[in-house]
């Protein structure tokens, strides 16, 4: 952060399966975007760090055992 800038970088956990270049890029453009709104700073970088794929629950998403 500096002189009305702000790079971001977030942790998270996304449900398995999914589009993860979607998802990604969802995420950045929309956190990016209310930081801005809610702070009045340009986002100039947001980085994104997947640590998990959950698996999504519900027994179509189960797997074969």
């Amino acid at each position: 952060m500096g002189s009305g800038t702000a790079r971001l970088g977030l942790t998270l956990d996304l449900p398995y399966p999914t589009d993860l270049a979607g998802a990604s890029r969802h995420v950045q453009q929309y956190v990016g975007e209310r930081v801005a709104h809610l702070t009045g700073m340009r986002v100039t970088e947001v980085t994104l760090a997947i640590e998990h794929l959950a698996p999504a629950a519900g027994p179509e998403h189960r797997r074969v055992q």
